[in-house]
């Protein structure tokens, strides 16, 4: 303006920004990448970052408390797994616990299925848990131990008490076995369920030794009796064997007051047949006496010899009901034993008696006219064999498995004490045997004793 010259300044401005439409460069397949420059875009799709801002701002605020859950999660899962382990453990401890008890178990529900059994309660049924496990009692009806069980459950009067809470089941060896049953309810809070645990008792032994002592004292009050019955007799044959002495006294008188010349042959033969039978009821009595009274310990004799003397007593009886008895004894037999040789006798005199009456009942019937009674005595190894066989019918099938049972008789007036006393004494007190069946024409009871070697 006043003339004076001035250079140009020309000056660039370095603030830009390079900015692309993102859509104009996709359109024109353009690359900003070339221009080694910064830029941005307008208009460019919004990244998963950018949409989802709020939710990542939320769970970055929130992970603490999510990671204290996870771990909380992870502890509660590893104290479970711990709990489940020694439960399980605890399970098979009380299995192998219950598996070890003797007595039969079994849980059943209240529907009455069961729920689970130790070892004793399957091999009671012969079956395994996985078979009863789940089903009820009555699905094995056809086993005869549950159908026992079964019908002894039915006899409940309330939850814990029976009207007889024994019953006999057999075991797999087909021995029989005495079990005393109880069953308690229990309740379950964790599954709110509940059902009821039935324990058997093995009671077998003390069963045995309860009827071994009553068998005992049984056996001592009969022995009780007949002491008492011996004494009384021991007190009437004195009394008898006063008057017996006084008849021999004045048959003897008449014999030797009399006047020789007076005394014939007839009345020496009356006086000598009053002398005999004197002499005679006196031995009786003295046979009686000792017969009656029981045996305090054993003794060695003759078993021949007993079944001999036995006769003699019930002789007249036999004879008088026409009745035959045919005594065999083996030869050369080792017929001495060691025994009660009292009881014995009256064991024997008991089934002659018996076969007597049923022989006297026949006649009656007219079925035979004459009784036969065979005893048979040999050995057989190294025992005596004594066999007493009759002709008088038998024993009825329904009355022969029961008579060697306390108190059973088929007779009227019968007592169902004597073959009772007899399988006693025979069995516990004189380690033999005694057995009875019928044959072609009646009844044979065998009686085998240990022979004194």
């Amino acid at each position: 303006m006043e003339n004076k010259n001035s250079s140009v300044s020309i000056k660039t401005d370095d603030s830009y920004n390079y900015v692309f439409d993102y859509e104009k460069v996709k359109e024109f397949n353009i690359n900003p990448n070339i221009l080694n420059e910064k830029f941005k875009y307008v208009n460019a799709p919004l990244s998963f970052f950018e949409k989802n801002r709020l939710f990542i701002d939320f769970v970055f605020i929130i992970s603490p408390f999510l990671v204290f859950l996870i771990l909380g999660l992870i502890h509660n899962l590893y104290l479970r797994i711990k709990s489940s382990k020694k439960l399980k453990q605890r399970m098979q401890f009380d299995k192998v616990l219950l598996d070890s008890i003797k007595s039969p178990i079994v849980w059943e529900d209240e529907k009455g299925f069961i729920v689970d059994s130790n070892a004793k309660f399957d091999e009671l049924l012969e079956m395994s848990t996985n078979i009863i496990k789940g089903k009820q009692l009555k699905d094995f009806i056809e086993n005869g131990n549950v159908k026992k069980l079964l019908s002894l459950l039915k006899t409940f009067v309330d939850k814990n008490h029976f009207e007889s809470n024994a019953i006999i089941l057999k075991s797999k060896d087909n021995k029989e076995h005495i079990y005393m049953i109880d069953q308690t309810d229990y309740t379950e809070d964790i599954y709110r369920t509940s059902g009821t645990v039935v324990v058997f008792t093995d009671v077998t032994k003390e069963k045995l030794a309860l009827r071994e002592k009553i068998k005992h004292q049984e056996f001592m009050i009969q022995q009780s009796k007949l002491a008492e019955i011996g004494e009384i007799f021991s007190s009437i044959a004195h009394q008898w064997k006063t008057p017996l002495l006084e008849i021999t006294t004045i048959a003897q008188e008449q014999i030797y007051s009399t006047d020789k010349k007076i005394i014939d042959e007839e009345n020496n033969a009356f006086v000598n047949d009053i002398m005999v039978q004197v002499r005679y009821m006196g031995e009786t009595i003295s046979d009686f006496q000792n017969f009656i009274m029981p045996s305090k310990r054993k003794v060695s004799f003759n078993i021949s010899e007993a079944v001999t003397k036995m006769l003699e007593i019930i002789n007249h009886n036999i004879k008088y009901n026409y009745i035959k008895t045919n005594v065999q004894v083996q030869k050369d037999a080792n017929l001495n034993i060691i025994g009660y040789k009292n009881e014995l006798m009256q064991i024997l005199l008991n089934i002659v008696n018996n076969a007597k009456d049923s022989i006297v009942k026949r006649r009656k019937e007219k079925k035979i006219k004459e009784g036969i009674i065979n005893i048979d005595i040999r050995n057989i190894q190294n025992d005596v064999l004594i066999q007493i066989e009759d002709n008088g019918g038998g024993i009825p099938k329904e009355h022969i498995k029961n008579i060697f049972k306390p108190y059973y008789t088929t007779k009227e007036n019968g007592h169902g004490i004597g073959l009772y006393m007899a399988k006693l004494i025979i069995e516990d007190k004189m380690d033999g045997t005694i057995e009875v069946e019928n044959t072609n024409n009646g009844a044979m009871f065998s009686i085998k004793l240990g022979a004194k070697l």
